[in-house]
């Protein structure tokens, strides 16, 4: 960013460097990047342990994820040789997607796309390599569970993440979503930190796994009580905050929507914030890039029948497509956790691989044909 008008001499002179980069590339400095590749790997034993918590159900939930250790195993096998025939092979034969947003015309934008072609001529590659993410498909109506011990034993922090995962959703159903999360945010922050004092982390959020499959996320991070009772607070939580939303008055209701509402709508603060959003939508590959519009104005219809049955449909206990995941990592303190029973008719895993080959997975989102989008 910034310097708009040398922005293609820059560009040139950063693609004449990574197109030569194999031959340029010395024994010295590769020892010197896998030492700090190796040593940011090996760091994360020391992350806390909500981030081995999501770093746990990423592995279950989606393709093409690695272990640590698998990573490292790989890492001390490169080889000079190995990165100038990876880089080789990158450069030939790749697709190319670029967003160019600010100060620029259109033509200008289409010059750095030209660069591109010109100095790396790359070939177009077979749709069937290019990556993909599929996201395990969880049984409607039956929980999850996934447990481990922290990774490092001097933190006396356990953690619990819990996903309740509802799938790929049109824009106006995550709507519903975004408002229900809203609704739920702070009552579980002050109910299971404040009040009940389960441990200094409490958050909640939206979380997308792959592409567009959605759910509802709740984590908690606590050195006073194990995994187990965690899970057991969320879902007293829930039960409570479903009579809560019942009792709702309607001026409460539509308060929490316009706020809603708003945020949807309201203008980016800054060019990068408005570029993100942007290029969201283009790795996501839903091309939507009206995507906080649509969604910001479909809150504005909800009604509080619509978030009940919603709530109902995908959250409730017993709910009919209720599919919930909960990653358990139990420290030291709290190891008797592991060999806990889990809750009647629940799965516990043992092994991600394992899990993920015997699931069913999501469809990938339908392609979207960007040249009928650039006709618009």
């Amino acid at each position: 960013s910034g310097y708009n008008h040398k922005q293609l001499v820059l560009v040139g002179r950063i693609l004449n460097a990574i197109n030569g980069l194999g031959e340029r590339l010395e024994e010295s400095l590769l020892e010197r990047m896998k030492d700090k590749i190796e040593k940011s790997y090996l760091s994360f034993t020391f992350a806390q342990p909500y981030q081995h918590a999501f770093y746990g159900a990423d592995l279950c939930f989606e393709t093409s994820k690695w272990t640590v250790e698998e990573k490292l195993a790989a890492l001390k096998r490169v080889t000079m040789d190995d990165m100038r025939n990876f880089s080789h092979r990158l450069l030939s034969s790749f697709a190319l997607e670029m967003l160019v947003h600010g100060n620029c015309t259109p033509e200008e934008a289409k010059a750095i796309g030209d660069l591109y072609i010109e100095k790396l001529k790359p070939a177009e590659p077979f749709e069937a390599t290019l990556p993909t993410v599929r996201v395990a498909q969880l049984e409607d109506k039956k929980d999850y569970y996934y447990r481990f011990k922290e990774f490092n034993e001097e933190d006396n922090n356990s953690a619990l993440v819990s996903v309740y995962q509802m799938g790929p959703m049109d824009l106006a159903t995550n709507s519903v979503l975004a408002f229900l999360h809203h609704l739920v945010k702070e009552p579980a922050f002050n109910e299971l930190r404040t009040n009940e004092q389960l441990g200094y982390i409490v958050h909640t959020s939206i979380k997308t796994s792959g592409d567009n499959i959605k759910g509802l996320l709740f984590l908690i991070q606590s050195d006073g009580y194990d995994p187990n009772h965690l899970d057991e607070r969320v879902e007293a939580f829930l039960d409570r905050f479903r009579t809560r939303l019942v009792e709702m008055e309607a001026e409460e209701f539509d308060t929490n929507v316009q706020a809603v509402k708003k945020n949807f709508l309201e203008k980016n603060k800054n060019l990068g914030e408005e570029s993100s959003k942007y290029w969201s939508v283009i790795t996501d590959r839903s091309y939507i890039f009206r995507k906080w519009t649509i969604i910001g104005e479909e809150v504005g219809k909800i009604t509080k029948d619509q978030v009940i049955a919603f709530f109902d449909k995908f959250v409730a206990a017993g709910a009919p497509c209720r599919s919930k995941f909960a990653t358990q990592v139990c420290a030291k303190q709290h190891e008797s956790a592991m060999d806990a029973p889990v809750p009647d008719g629940a799965v516990l895993i043992t092994n991600p691989q394992d899990f993920q080959r015997e699931m069913p997975l999501f469809s990938l989102r339908p392609k979207v044909d960007v040249e009928l989008l650039k006709l618009a």
